[in-house]
């Protein structure tokens, strides 16, 4: 028994056994974690073996089975050989063989083209490319992969006024004018633009659409004129006009046109003063058609000019000058070359001029119904004078649609009275 000093007693075994219990508790606690931790560890080590002792059986009889349909099908393989040999020499077997053989040398053909057309070093070491051979249209460039075309430079060429009427472009020519070199340049410079986004910016926009609408136009327009000037339509319009070319006698004649009748009489001056007519009418003929010609007209009979125009033409004698008279065009002064009768006028000698009217005309009343169709309406400037009813002169640019189109084919020598 011990006593504390206020007088307590207590035995020390009071205090040692808790302890002791506490310390049995931990111990027991720790050996039961270790032997769940070793059969943990053993039990996982028997599954890993029994797993891949599975494995290897699964394995090996994956192997088993795959050499055994390796088997079968070297086996199929070789039967199907030796059926294959004893078949050959048949007739089916020949031809068989032969196809395949055509099939072979095809392929071959065109492996070698392709290896044609892959970049080749030439002597120099430089890379040479072999384009296609295109006999119909040969191949005159190469861009990013895409060949160029002849066709494709003689439109462009044709498109910017570099070729005239007619005129055909051949490989050697389109390199020696620089033709193919200006398309290059051309579609590379485009393609630069596109990549920098121009042909979003208004300006730019407004050109591309109006060089989109001149070829548009300009295809549209030579589509209903090829489909209007056909042979059948000019020989019909000229047996409908056929007696008025048995009419009369015909004139050459060559005219100058004036505004007014004073510069009529100065021109008759100057005429009888020694001047060259040739050179009065270039200088101051207003007939646009006939004043680059030197006034001429051409050959007409009575039927094919205005009355006032016709009376003052066959009045006088060839080499005389007509005194000046006003039709609607304007004061004319007419000389007369050359007369002759005629019984009729040949159709090869008209074929153009019927062609030329057939043409205009169908200019004009394609324009006039397309006018009429989008209810065109023209704002034009106001002036001092106010602004005009009246529709402008086709003349002052240069065309005379609507006199072409209202008047016969054999009317074409009007021109001259214009």
């Amino acid at each position: 028994m011990i006593e504390t000093p206020d007088g307590k007693q207590f035995k020390p075994e009071q205090r040692i056994k808790p302890a002791l219990a506490l310390l049995r508790l931990v111990s027991q606690g720790f050996w039961i974690a270790l032997r769940a931790l070793g059969k943990f560890c053993i039990t996982t080590w028997r599954v890993a073996a029994a797993l891949d002792s599975a494995l290897w059986r699964l394995t090996k009889l994956m192997a088993n089975r795959l050499m055994v349909w390796l088997g079968y099908v070297g086996q199929l393989a070789l039967i199907a050989f030796r059926g294959l040999i004893a078949w050959l020499p048949t007739r089916t077997g020949r031809a068989y063989s032969a196809m395949m053989g055509a099939l072979l040398l095809v392929l071959g053909l065109w492996m070698i083209d392709v290896l044609r057309a892959v970049p080749s070093l030439d002597n120099a070491g430089s890379s040479a490319l072999r384009p296609p051979v295109d006999d119909a249209d040969p191949i005159l460039a190469r861009i990013e992969g895409r060949y160029v075309h002849l066709s494709e430079i003689e439109a462009a060429a044709r498109a910017g006024g570099f070729l005239r009427p007619g005129e055909k472009l051949t490989p050697q020519t389109a390199f020696d004018r620089n033709l193919v070199e200006s398309y290059v340049e051309q579609r590379l410079l485009a393609r630069a633009a596109l990549d920098e986004g121009m042909q979003r910016r208004p300006s730019v926009a407004r050109r591309v659409n109006a060089a989109r609408d001149r070829v548009l136009a300009a295809a549209y327009m030579d589509a209903q004129v090829k489909k209007a000037v056909t042979p059948e339509a000019v020989e019909r319009l000229y047996n409908s006009q056929a007696d008025v070319t048995r009419v009369g006698d015909e004139v050459k004649a060559r005219h100058i046109v004036v505004q007014t009748q004073e510069e009529a009489n100065e021109v008759v001056a100057l005429l009888k003063g020694g001047a060259e007519f040739a050179t009065l009418a270039r200088e101051r003929s207003i007939d646009r058609a006939t004043a680059p010609l030197g006034g001429e007209v051409g050959w007409f009979n009575r039927s094919m000019m205005t009355p006032v125009f016709s009376n003052a033409a066959f009045s006088v004698a060839p080499g005389e000058l007509t005194a000046p008279f006003e039709t609607e065009f304007g004061w004319h002064i007419v000389e007369v070359l050359d007369r002759r009768s005629t019984s009729a006028v040949p159709f090869s000698q008209v074929r153009s001029s019927i062609e030329n009217f057939l043409r205009m005309r169908t200019i004009y009343s394609s324009l006039r119904a397309l006018e009429e169709e989008s209810q065109v309406v023209y704002f034009r400037p106001q002036s001092d004078e106010g602004i005009s009813d009246d529709p402008p002169d086709p003349r002052d640019n240069g065309f005379d649609l609507e006199e072409n189109a209202d008047r016969a084919p054999d009317d074409q020598g009007e021109n001259g009275g214009n």
